[in-house]
């Protein structure tokens, strides 16, 4: 039977393929969107799995390499630690590396140290004297001071028979002021208020035969001075490798203040290993000195020659000095009195003395080895 294509029924099966042919293509599609989409969600799983992977690897890299910068910090660490008892930041603006005294390592031992100079009669010129810091550790000052000892011997010597006797003066083994500039006893005269008891109403009183051999009792007669005392100029040089001193001679007054009390430094003063102190001294007032005119016819206006005590013995009376058979009187008995003075002096005055210097402060104990 002939095919009519305008057959209701043709047109019915006609339509009927083409909405399974295009039910068929969506259907086509629809499985592709959604194989597409699992793949590349499987895809992204995968990706995301490999990353993890990398990361993983990477982060355990990075974890180790961590662990050696944190060993290597460790050990920094430690080295500084070790460092920092000999080394400080920088102070105000200080440059870098600067120790500071209170950094270096060891026991804090006090300490004093001292030098001895001695300084013999008559001496005005430059007298030395070197102490060396041991190994032990350094030294560190805080103070300075000084003081003179007495030494002051006498000889006597008997115009009669010869012998000679040997003394020490009053002030022997005595400790003195390093400068006049406290000195209170300035001024202070052997002044006695009853005349009836000084020296030349004595002679009178006694007429003829030995005068009495003690000492003048004249406001002029004594020296107004402390007797041993020490004046002169300090000078400091310091031998080492540390910043050199200004190396100038000092008053020995600006050395310690009022009477031989402690000078306070303006600054730790910090002696090193090894470093050699010299202490240079110049007496710009020999000790117990001759000096005035306090003899001869100042003294004893009747008599001829030198008056007593001889010029030399000005400190005899703070000494305990008394010159045997010096003055002799004759007459009647009143002003006209005249004295025979001794011809010479039987006494040799040795005013030595021995000057000391110190620093007061402490010593730092170290083991030994290269200075600090």
């Amino acid at each position: 039977m002939p095919h009519d294509p305008h057959d209701p029924f043709n047109e019915r099966l006609r339509q009927a393929y083409e909405q399974g042919k295009l039910h068929s293509r969506q259907s086509q599609n629809h499985n592709l969107d959604v194989g597409m989409q699992q793949s590349v969600e499987q895809l992204r799983q995968e990706v995301a799995q490999q990353i993890n992977r990398n990361a993983g690897g990477v982060r355990k890299l990075v974890d180790q390499k961590m662990a050696g910068v944190d060993q290597k910090l460790t050990d920094l660490a430690n080295i500084a630690k070790a460092l920092s008892a000999t080394r400080s930041e920088p102070f105000m603006g200080g440059a870098p590396g600067t120790i500071r005294i209170e950094d270096i390592p060891g026991r804090r031992v006090p300490f004093t140290m001292l030098v001895d100079i001695a300084i013999g009669a008559n001496t005005t010129s430059v007298r030395e004297a070197s102490v060396t810091i041991s190994q032990e550790g350094p030294f560190v000052a805080v103070k300075r001071m000084a003081t003179f000892q007495s030494a002051l011997e006498f000889q006597v010597t008997d115009q009669q028979t010869g012998n000679i006797g040997r003394f020490a003066g009053r002030s022997f083994g005595r400790y003195r002021p390093v400068s006049s500039a406290w000195d209170i006893l300035d001024s202070q005269h052997n002044a006695v208020a009853d005349t009836s008891t000084w020296f030349w109403q004595s002679v009178i009183n006694t007429g003829a035969g030995p005068a009495p051999e003690g000492v003048l009792g004249q406001p002029s007669n004594m020296s107004s001075f402390r007797t041993m005392e020490f004046d002169g100029r300090f000078r400091v040089i310091n031998a080492g490798s540390s910043y050199p001193r200004q190396n100038i001679s000092v008053p020995s007054s600006f050395w310690s203040t009022s009477i031989n009390a402690p000078w306070d430094l303006g600054a730790l003063d910090f002696f090193e290993r090894g470093e050699v102190l010299t202490v240079e001294v110049q007496p710009t007032h020999t000790n117990n000195p001759p000096a005035g005119n306090v003899d001869g016819s100042c003294v004893f206006p009747n008599s001829p020659g030198l008056g007593y005590p001889f010029i030399e013995g000005q400190y005899d009376a703070h000494e305990g000095i008394n010159t045997p058979s010096g003055v002799t009187a004759s007459g009647g008995g009143d002003a006209a009195t005249v004295l025979r003075l001794a011809s010479a002096d039987p006494i040799a005055r040795l005013p030595d003395g021995i000057l000391t210097i110190g620093w007061e402060g402490y010593r730092i104990i170290q083991p030994v080895g290269p200075a600090i």
